[in-house]
């Protein structure tokens, strides 16, 4: 669409998107020179990134209108950074919100509406003068990504309007321009028909938070390329078309092409005639060889002066489908992949290079191939840093109308868009066009993806018609037909989200057409993952389950200032803001700050190759024998002291050498137990029956389901204790604890002092019918000062029932911490333990005194974090944890799985869970010289 005059009423018409827009294409640089090239710089753009100047208004009739006329008077104008969000720079309110629109509840609209005395504009102005090298030339403006709508002005002439958020929109600038200082004006809409199409799982935000620049058209300009590379059934042989699309003075221009491969020896080096090349000798890309070859293409005009040159790496690669499943250069794929928004923890979707390079680093180190731009196309670097690693991309198109169709997890699509509804087709099918024009050279894209939980209607299948159209090479993608299967042809694959394992295995044993992979899968919200092995092992016994994409990345939290004046991750409602979904938005394998979660050499362990797998399992089972071993002898080695007993009328005392343990008659244990002159217990231990409930346990009920052994686990009380044995080889006392909250089980706990220097601790649970599941079952106990260090033998890592296999069986140390979860939960625990050291250091950092637990029997589970499990579960950020002291040493011989299919309502497998029924056991050895 063209006009001369802006109206405001193009924010409520779905079928305006774009004015006096120009036509995407390829995201190609170009060069004045091939010196130019080579560098890396060209002189044919200008930066305009910086400071701009910048007005906040509440809504369009308090802004300032008149501000892009010349001689305006903007005195009352602030500052603000290009790119970046407006309302992470102190204008207007940060919001997150996963599906319900941000308005819900304080406005009654339906698509196309606004609430007009609700829809924040922000008003940029900036000045520049035209650099050397632009100067002379028809000049364009790109903007690369501005939210959600826009009106442009140049030295007081309207120049266009656009929408879509996530892919650019450029704009001839050259008839505005002037010598000298020129100015424009960018008048950014929060709210427009758009915002029903961008209801992403993600923070609310606006303004210019991509790059902007201008750029320069010399007299004859290479507008689009597109380097079509083939691959033959050989897989040597290559084929290229390139495509080229000329603006300005095209009679007698030529271009060259010179194609190199790593050693810079010519593949090709002629004229670009139209015809197809065939070349020999080639190296497939994949993501084990993701081989690129250097293409230059040079432009000169019809004098033979050059004019630019355009660089560009492509790979080639054959991607199809071969009797229904998917297949790169004629191998079966199998995507491990992961979900990734734009994200930095400072600046928002605002991201800048180091932070797609810190990226691509988490993904090479844990084998991850695969990514989906969930929900929207990224910044264009991404993609070439996919195509040089091999990583395998679903480009997925800026699209999701969740809050349209689907309302508190019920499917009500009475008003859903774009639905069929023609008046929207016309703007979806402009963002599936303008991803694939900007991204259809990317080597590393193997699927486009129409778009995010949007249902399904003619118009997503007018965008899969289209991407089918304009590429047969890649394959289309939609999850969304899985809910109105009237338009099940829109995806190449049948795609889910966090469809449990059995669930697939179902449709994998129906013979099915189409291959299964999950757009979605292991909800890594807080302390999860668990239950991996059961989606790796469906790709190793079906062939059309061809792997998923991890939920997601990076946790969104974002820096801020908390209400004591702290400096915290903050998520959805610590900003003020509601509607919110909390901390919903905290799913990643990284947090927020780009550290690795715990649950990450899980990842990096089923994402390897079976082979190194294997390989894992066979080091860590001869380390845990010899483990096993070296402990067995030890034990054997130790020499038996007499011990002495003293029996007084609220307490027993046993003493050995270098030790003296006090249990009480009235405190349900041990109260004091020295060894070496350090006290090591604050109070008796007690049986533990409870960890602080996970994000997955509250999401599936389990935390509510079993919540009554929060109170047992508080409330247990022992009687007086049974003396078992009392002798010079050992003392022997058993507590028996009545559970107020569950009479009907039980739990004893039987210490047995040695005469060898330990004592040993056995604990039983006593099941009972109809008693709800267990989180664990063990013994806890607090220090009575602060661990400054642990140190075990046994898995590396945090580990679970349910997620351990890709821990390293080994030696390691940690500090005593609490995992930052957004929300403080259960964690630290470490499986298959064989021996535990608990440090105390003095101020020079060396050891000060040291208590070490031994497994006698099974190994067992322990954790040693700085809070208890009743504080964790009071704290709804880990800056309200108190700091106490001291260190909840808890060990365990039961303790239920993490789970990971999703955060919501699917319950751990059932494999690792605790049945209330059951007996459980733990036993082990705290070494006291």
């Amino acid at each position: 669409m063209n006009a001369k005059e802006p109206q405001l009423c193009w924010l409520t018409d779905p079928t305006v998107f774009a004015v006096n827009r120009l036509d995407a294409h390829s995201d190609h640089v170009c060069y004045r020179t091939p010196e130019e090239a080579a560098a890396g710089r060209s002189s044919l753009r200008q930066s305009l990134d910086g400071e701009w100047r910048f007005a906040w208004s509440k809504c369009p009739a308090a802004r300032p209108a008149d501000f892009w006329r010349e001689g305006a008077d903007l005195s009352a104008f602030g500052a603000i950074r290009v790119p970046g969000h407006i309302e992470l720079q102190g204008y207007g309110e940060v919001q997150y919100t996963n599906t319900l629109y941000p308005w819900d509840g304080r406005a009654g609209l339906r698509p196309p509406q606004i609430d007009w005395d609700h829809a924040p504009v922000g008003s940029y102005v900036k000045e520049f003068t035209l650099e050397e090298g632009l100067r002379g030339q028809r000049v364009c403006i790109s903007f690369q990504g501005v939210e959600q709508a826009f009106y442009l002005w140049c030295n007081g002439v309207f120049v266009g309007y656009a929408e879509d958020t996530f892919t650019p929109s450029e704009f001839e600038l050259t008839p505005c321009l002037r010598e000298g200082v020129n100015r424009i004006c960018v008048e950014v809409h929060k709210r427009c028909s758009a915002s029903w199409l961008e209801d992403q799982d993600f923070f609310r935000f606006s303004g210019i938070f991509r790059p902007v620049y201008l750029y320069a058209k010399p007299k004859v300009h290479l507008a689009d390329l597109w380097l079509q590379a083939g691959l033959e059934r050989d897989n040597t042989t290559a084929t290229l078309t390139p495509r080229i699309k000329l603006e300005g003075q095209t009679r007698g221009a030529a271009v060259h092409l010179r194609l190199t491969d790593g050693e810079g020896c010519a593949l090709y080096d002629g004229p670009v005639t139209g015809d197809t090349l065939e070349l020999q000798g080639v190296q497939p890309w994949s993501h084990a060889t993701p081989t690129l070859y250097h293409a230059v293409l040079t432009l000169a005009d019809a004098a033979g002066e050059v004019q630019e040159v355009v660089p560009y790496d492509i790979g080639f690669r054959r991607f199809e489908m071969i009797d229904g499943v998917m297949c790169l250069n004629g191998e079966r794929i199998v995507f491990n992949g992961v979900n990734r928004h734009e994200w930095n923890a400072e600046k928002g979707r605002a991201i800048g290079p180091e932070d797609m390079y810190a990226a691509i680093e988490v993904f090479r180190r844990n084998h991850i191939n695969a990514v989906r731009t969930c929900h929207y196309p990224d910044q264009s670097l991404w993609y070439d840093l996919c195509d040089q690693n091999g990583i395998y991309m679903m480009d997925e198109a800026n699209l999701e109308s969740h809050g349209s169709w689907q309302k508190l997890g019920a499917v009500e699509p009475s008003w859903n868009v774009p639905g069929s509804l023609p008046e929207w087709r016309g703007c979806v099918l402009d963002r599936a066009r303008s991803m694939f024009e900007r991204d259809k050279n990317h080597t590393a894209i193997l699927i486009w993806s129409c778009g995010n939980e949007s249902y399904a209607g003619e118009d997503i299948q007018a965008m899969s018609d289209y991407f089918h159209a304009q590429d047969p090479g890649r394959l289309v993608h939609y999850e969304g037909v899985f809910h109105n299967r009237a338009f099940d042809r829109i995806s190449d694959m049948e795609s889910r989200m966090y469809a449990r394992p059995w669930e697939i295995r179902d449709y994998l044993e129906s013979k099915p057409a189409k291959p299964f992979i999950l757009c979605e899968y292991m909800h890594d919200m807080g302390n999860s993952l668990g239950g991996m092995e059961s989606y790796i092992r469906l790709a190793e016994e079906y062939p059309q389950y061809q792997g998923g994409f991890i939920w997601d990345y990076m946790d969104q939290a974002l820096w801020h200032t908390d209400a004591c004046g702290r400096r915290a991750l903050g998520y959805g409602g610590d900003f003020g803001e509601r509607t919110t979904d909390y901390n919903f938005s905290g799913n990643g394998i990284v947090y927020a700050d780009g550290a690795e979660k715990p649950a990450m050499q899980e990842v990096r362990y089923w994402y390897a190759a079976p082979a190194a797998r294997a390989a894992q399992d066979a080091r860590n089972a001869a380390a845990a024998r010899a483990a096993d071993e070296a402990l067995a002898a030890q034990w054997q080695a130790r020499p038996a002291q007499p011990l002495a007993v003293v029996e007084g009328d609220g307490n027993l005392g046993v003493k050995g050498r270098g030790f003296e343990v006090l249990f009480s008659y009235t405190e349900g244990g041990p109260i004091s137990l020295r060894t070496g002159g350090t006290e090591w217990l604050w109070r008796a231990p007690r049986p533990a029956l409870w960890r602080a409930s996970t994000d997955n346990d509250r999401g599936c009920g389990f935390a509510q389901r079993s919540a009554v052994w929060l109170a047992a686990d508080a409330l247990a009380k022992a009687p007086r204790p049974e003396i078992l044995e009392m002798s010079e080889q050992q003392v022997a006392l058993r507590y028996r604890f009545d559970l107020p909250a569950v009479p009907d089980a039980g739990v004893e706990v039987t210490y047995t002092v040695e005469s060898r220097g330990a004592l040993k601790v056995e604990a039983v649970y006593h099941g009972a019918p109809d008693v709800p599941e267990l989180p664990c079952f063990g013994v806890r106990f607090q220090t009575a000062d602060p661990v400054a260090a642990t140190r075990w033998t046994g898995l590396s890592g945090e580990t679970y029932p349910d997620r351990y296999k890709g821990a390293e069986f080994g030696c390691w140390e940690e500090t005593p911490r609490i995992e930052p979860h957004l929300v403080p939960q259960d964690g630290g625990v470490h499986m298959a333990t064989r021996r535990a050291v608990l440090q105390q250091r003095d101020s020079r950092g060396r050891t000060a005194a040291a208590l070490e637990l031994q497994s006698c029997g099974a190994p067992f589970a322990f954790s040693a974090l700085p809070n208890t499990a009743q504080e964790l579960e009071a704290a709804q950020h880990p800056e309200e944890l108190p700091a106490t002291g001291r260190t909840n040493v808890t060990v365990l011989g039961a303790v239920r799985g993490v789970g990971g299919i999703d955060s919501w309502g699917t319950d751990v497998e059932e494999a690792y869970r605790l049945d209330g029924a059951q007996d459980y056991t733990v036993a082990f050895r705290l070494m006291l010289n």
